[in-house]
């Protein structure tokens, strides 16, 4: 072949030589940001690529810099707005599988978020994401300034277009997004093939009731940190994960036939402990049961046998001196526990009175218990009691992993007392490692 022939044969385009399916694969596995960077290699990809069904602008580098630096904010905020919008403009498809927006917009950005919320629903999306979490500033609560779903939106969802578009979600995410119990009921009543629903941190919602005429197909509901939710009404028999996180409220659940998974926590005001009463008929059938609290607030009723649950997750928080051995009650509670989790958060002492009577501890044999698992293990009274009792009574235990670095440290550079300090966890596990029994592989990191 000729010189001039070989350079013909070099600059062919062979993408626009695929077909449009394995086109538009190959586009589904990139972002957004590397489909712009590859559109000039191909003739055909520039033409496919405003066709393409999903689109998740992902800020996450971005948002990065502006936790490092708030001032930043209006600058970034700018980008971001102008890069969906122009994203939008540019798409000519009919349908959308995922649109997901996130980044730290508030309500002075309303304008702009209407229509991204409009144009998502007018594409029949099936997966819906809005999160708008402020992260270059710290404000208490957080969402104090979120955008709040409008009237305008809200209207457009009622109209006979909006109806029958939004009969296509599957999924509804909205984080630091204000919005009512009437809009949401509005969603669950008109999506029959709504399956994940998902609230947090949203001010305006006072009272939800899940359920509907016919049977709702929710299989994941989650509500976190909604504080001014005052009352949750849920009835939904196709519903496997329920996850709460916020104060007490008047909860009610009825027609959960199917529940296996739960997630139960709350700040150290929030008694999350009283959500175990209104879920009392379905403890039995759970295989999966995760609690987030501080150490202060573990306090438990009298539970019936979780005879179904696997596997027990705990991420708490406390004082070096606080007590974890509460958990005992619920470990005895569950015959078929096979696996237990546990991520800490410890603080250097507790400034609460304790509440825990220790003497109900029973002392009774782990029969189940096979994998241990713990996440920022400071070699505390508080850990270190906990997993020497569970060394003493899980007679099948077969291995433990200890991983010494504070959750909030893991993939971070860590400063020399952050190291002294993981070097004094490790001294304490390995304490530990040596009252183990053989037959036990136990893991430190």
């Amino acid at each position: 072949m000729e010189k001039g022939d070989q350079g013909k044969e070099d600059s062919r385009d062979r993408i626009s030589e695929l077909t449009d399916q394995i086109l538009f694969i190959i586009l589904s596995f990139l972002t957004l940001k590397e489909v712009a960077n590859i559109c000039f290699l191909s003739r055909r990809l520039k033409i496919l690529w405003p066709h393409i069904v999903d689109l998740n602008f992902d800020a996450s580098n971005t948002l990065g810099e502006l936790r490092r630096n708030g001032r930043l904010r209006k600058k970034k905020r700018t980008w971001y707005i102008n890069w969906v919008n122009h994203v939008l403009e540019s798409h000519k498809g009919s349908t959308l599988n995922e649109f997901r927006v996130g980044f730290d917009l508030d309500w002075t950005c309303r304008h702009d978020i209407d229509s991204w919320f409009c144009f998502a629903i007018s594409k029949r999306v099936r997966k819906l994401e809005l999160d708008f979490e402020e992260v270059a500033e710290e404000t208490w609560p957080p969402g104090l300034r979120s955008y709040s779903l409008t009237k305008s939106c809200f209207n457009y969802i009622r109209t006979p277009q909006g109806l029958s578009c939004i009969g296509f979600l599957d999924s509804l995410c909205l984080r630091f997004v204000k919005v009512s119990g009437e809009v949401l009921e509005h969603f669950l009543l008109h999506c029959p093939l709504l399956e994940k629903l998902v609230v947090e941190w949203s001010k305006n919602l006072v009272t939800l009731n899940v359920a509907s005429s016919s049977p709702l197909r929710l299989r994941y509901l989650e509500i976190r940190s909604c504080l001014a939710l005052q009352n949750l009404e849920i009835s939904a028999p196709n519903l496997q994960s329920f996850l709460y996180y916020g104060q007490k409220v008047a909860l009610h659940i009825e027609n959960a036939p199917l529940l296996t998974d739960v997630l139960i926590g709350g700040n150290l005001d929030d008694e999350p402990a009283f959500a175990f009463c209104p879920l009392s008929g379905y403890l039995c059938q759970l295989k999966t049961l995760t609690l987030e609290m501080s150490a202060y607030n573990m306090t438990f009723p009298n539970f019936p046998e979780l005879t179904n649950l696997r596997h027990l997750a705990v991420s708490a928080y406390g004082g070096y001196d606080d007590d974890l051995l509460v958990l005992t009650s619920l470990i005895d509670a569950s015959p078929s526990l096979n696996k237990l989790s546990l991520e800490l958060n410890i603080w250097r002492s507790s400034t609460y009175n304790h509440a825990h009577n220790t003497s109900n501890v029973t002392g009774k044999p782990i029969p189940s218990l096979k994998v241990v698992e713990v996440i920022g293990f400071r070699g505390f009274k508080i850990d270190v009691d906990f997993l020497a009792y569970l060394l003493e009574h899980g007679k099948v235990i077969e291995k433990i992993t200890i991983n010494c670095c504070h959750p909030s440290w893991t993939g971070q550079i860590l400063e020399f007392e952050s190291i002294k300090e993981r070097e004094r966890a490790r001294k304490h596990a390995l304490q530990l490692k040596s009252k183990s029994p053989s037959t036990t592989e136990f893991v430190i990191i």
